[in-house]
């Protein structure tokens, strides 16, 4: 099999499907991760996401369909096979070697002249070599992490496999280590498929991200263009906070299709609704409604409400505002150099958001 080792190119999943026993886990899967990309999967547990990347790793076989590299079909091949490394999230270092030891573990046991050297590049990459004499329990959480991946890297594989990497750490080291792991990726130039369950994770660091649910994809893109303009119920609810609601299409206004939400009119672009007539799921972001203590003139789009909480986040204020049709909406307002609103649970206040901010779903599910 050392073609497969030597292969060379994009990651191409070609209609993978994996079942155990009557259970589809991954269903009729296609997809093209770029070379050199930062890709991630995005999803709930249990929607496919880690059985996708265990197939790409070798840890699992296709039940039916076919993982390549480039033109090099890797089904079939075992995991020590493939030009593939993965990082898990319980590190998996030996306790027993030095951080240089653990690192220089894989080029060693394939006797490669330059093992040392290389695990020297790789402890400097990930700015661990100042540790490298100590053993893994005299590192904290985060300095495991680097060197996992550092013991990955120094085997210059195709393609790195990110299994939920940083789930072990707190809020800040995870949010360090999510821009070291952009500048690695960028610097080394490899493929890097991320699995993880937090959207912002995903969003901070992907290219291309897929939100994946019950082992299919249900939407790929740019996380701008996800967390923008969702195609689906799912996306719009998994990806970010959205204030929605399910109403009929009334009629079109121009570009705009013109629906009663709940007791409520509103537009929205045409282009930006995934459905044209019937029943819509409307959507708008938080942070695109604007409160207000008195209707603004010739805006259209309002809705008068009460409100219900208010609280300081720092860079911005979170309103929970109930409205007339019995829902709570969600509202950030920046925390500028201005006049503050100086809101109070039980004022109220108007809503307002511009048409072309909201966005239109099939209120069904996939």
């Amino acid at each position: 099999m050392a073609g497969v080792r030597e292969a060379r190119g994009d990651l191409h999943l070609e209609g993978v499907t994996k079942t155990f026993g009557d259970f589809v886990a991954v269903d009729d899967l296609t997809l093209h991760v770029p070379r050199n990309s930062f890709f991630a999967l995005l999803g709930p547990s249990g929607c496919g996401k880690t059985t996708t990347l265990r197939m790409v790793a070798g840890l699992e076989q296709p039940t039916t369909g076919r993982v390549l590299i480039g033109d090099t079909d890797l089904t079939g091949s075992r995991p020590y096979e493939r030009p593939v490394n993965t990082v898990f999230q319980s590190y998996a270092l030996f306790p027993h070697l030095t951080i240089r030891d653990n690192v220089a573990f894989g080029p060693k046991r394939r006797k490669e002249k330059d093992a040392a050297q290389r695990a020297e590049d790789a402890l400097e990459l990930v700015q661990m070599t100042q540790f490298a004499g100590r053993k893994p329990a005299q590192l904290s959480g985060g300095q495991q992490q680097r060197v996992a991946l550092a013991r990955a890297l120094v085997n210059h594989p195709e393609v790195l496999l990110l299994d939920e990497p940083l789930g072990a750490l707190d809020l800040k080291l995870r949010r360090e280590m999510q821009v070291e792991l952009k500048r690695i990726q960028t610097e080394v130039g490899l493929t890097f498929i991320h699995v993880t369950h937090d959207q912002e994770e995903a969003m901070t660091m992907a290219d291309t991200v897929a939100v994946m649910n019950k082992g299919r994809i249900e939407q790929l893109g740019p996380p701008s263009e996800l967390y923008d303009l969702p195609r689906t119920r799912f996306v719009a609810n998994f990806l970010g906070q959205a204030n929605t609601g399910v109403g009929a299409i009334e009629g079109i206004d121009g570009e705009h299709l013109v629906a009663d939400v709940l007791g409520t009119k509103v537009k929205i672009l045409k282009d930006r609704s995934q459905v044209h007539e019937g029943e819509v799921l409307f959507g708008v972001r938080p942070e695109k409604v604007t409160v207000s203590r008195t209707q603004p003139a010739g805006v259209g789009n309002d809705v008068k409400g009460t409100v219900r909480d208010v609280s300081f986040l720092g860079v911005a204020t979170s309103y929970l505002v109930d409205m007339p049709s019995g829902t709570t909406w969600s509202c950030y307002e920046q925390n500028l150099d201005v006049e503050p609103l100086d809101l109070r649970p039980g004022d109220e206040v108007w809503l307002t958001w511009n048409p072309g901010h909201a966005f239109g779903v099939s209120p069904e599910e996939a």
